[in-house]
């Protein structure tokens, strides 16, 4: 990665008093900042816990989460595309996602594809390229939105479900490990009201710290357990490149 001495957290960053990521109130705005509280932790999750060896970052953006996987990794190749509505200071190589990837078969031990596949139109191609330059036994960590706003326009085309995107890996030749949903309904619901008050700052403001405290109680937990399969914020993947002997059939 680029100037990686200079980064600085940006999307989300560890809240020490309730000990748990969150929004970063100077860089994300208003309207989305509950949305973010909700997918900080699954996302932390996910990319710690696999995030390992040569790491491809695919439209990296600001690279948000380096933080995360910067003790897990040898390499950080961040690429965006010029269009990018976000920041280029770590991006080592523009590479235009709705094309090949420039790089050598089996380079990579993990792919990185943080709220990216959903500005893809036809992410059937990236992800059979994202598999191509997996090495046998790698892994790729996709991260998407679900019930939420239309974002980056016109380069919005998709939402996906937990089907199409066991489908999308297994097309690709990758091995679905966990595709598991973060939020529920009453997520929705909060995230839904957060956004349409966000042009009001008074009282989108004291909303948010009130969602926020809802959001940590027995009961929105309950309630989000019982609904976060059919009302999903969105999703957090992880598939595997088969071993090459699993590859072989032995």
């Amino acid at each position: 990665m680029r100037h990686a001495e200079d980064w600085q957290p940006s999307k989300m960053i560890w809240h020490p008093g309730r000990l748990r990521y969150e929004a970063n109130p100077a860089y994300v705005r208003l309207g989305s900042r509950f949305a973010v509280d909700q997918m900080a932790g699954p996302y932390a999750r996910v990319i710690q816990g696999h995030a390992r060896g040569r790491l491809l970052d695919c439209g990296c953006g600001d690279v948000p989460y380096y933080g995360l996987y910067r003790e897990h990794v040898t390499e950080a190749m961040c690429v965006d595309w010029g269009a990018s509505a976000h920041g280029r200071t770590h991006v080592d190589q523009e590479v235009d996602l709705r094309q090949p990837l420039p790089f050598d078969a089996a380079r990579f031990e993990t792919v990185l594809l943080a709220d990216v596949l959903e500005h893809i139109p036809e992410p059937h191609r990236l992800m059979s390229e994202i598999a191509r330059v997996l090495s046998p036994g790698g892994k790729a960590i996709v991260l998407v939105p679900f019930l939420y706003w239309v974002h980056e326009a016109p380069y919005d085309y998709y939402r996906y479900t937990e089907f199409a995107l066991a489908e999308l890996c297994r097309q690709a030749g990758l091995e679905p490990l966990e595709i598991e949903p973060y939020g529920g309904y009453p997520d929705v619901l909060l995230d839904l009201v957060n956004k349409g008050l966000s042009a009001s700052p008074f009282l989108c403001r004291p909303f948010l710290g009130l969602a926020r405290w809802f959001s940590r109680t027995r009961i929105h937990d309950r309630w989000r357990q019982r609904t976060r399969r059919s009302f999903p914020l969105g999703y957090a993947v992880v598939a595997r490149k088969p071993p090459i002997q699993d590859q072989a059939g032995g």
